[in-house]
């Protein structure tokens, strides 16, 4: 495992190893981004599944070359997982194919700014330029220039991941729900 050196900008991603989850979309991109910069970690925490194996996840990582900047954590839970949060300036989810990935919510709870694909219910939660951005899926050019916009500009990942906190607080907590669902019925009183 790679030494984490806190200069870096630190990217997470957390997701069981599918190829509908756009990881090796995610590994073109980091690959992409080290033509130009090499200033950037990647967190992959996430089950080893029948399509990627562990083993084959660190292949896939050091046939790129990519071994020293991605580190595989495999499955993690409460507070392994709430350390990787902590540790990540940004959060990956290229996606292929989602309906309402919920860990876009810890994302936000978590102050990151999100980098993800505007598929289901993705562009509910990530309004591009606010408090994340959207690329196209299955493009990793464009996964990359997205990474590379948060490492050239943290400050900017700062300001997204502020603004993603304040939607999470405003409209996913349960008091934003509960909220929410009374002013439903008691527009159904009327």
């Amino acid at each position: 495992m790679p030494k984490w050196d806190l200069a870096m900008f630190h990217f997470l991603t957390i997701a069981n190893l599918n190829i509908s989850k756009g990881i090796f979309v995610l590994f073109d991109a980091c690959a992409l981004i080290t033509q130009q910069r090499r200033d950037f970690l990647l967190h992959l925490v996430g089950a080893a599944t029948a399509e990627l194996s562990a083993e084959g996840c660190q292949q896939e990582i050091e046939k790129r070359g990519l071994q020293n900047l991605i580190a595989y954590h495999g499955r993690q839970y409460r507070n392994d997982k709430e350390e990787r949060f902590r540790e990540a300036q940004a959060f990956v989810h290229p996606t292929l194919d989602d309906c309402f990935p919920l860990v876009l919510l810890e994302a936000m709870q978590h102050r990151l700014p999100i980098i993800a694909t505007p598929v289901g219910a993705i562009p509910d939660l990530v309004s591009d330029g606010d408090n994340g951005l959207l690329v196209p899926e299955n493009d990793p050019q464009a996964l990359a220039n997205a990474m590379l916009q948060f490492i050239a500009n943290p400050e900017l990942a700062q300001k997204m991941g502020r603004q993603g906190n304040t939607r999470y607080l405003q409209s996913y907590t349960r008091q934003a729900f509960e909220s929410n669902l009374l002013s439903i019925l008691k527009s159904f009183q009327h």
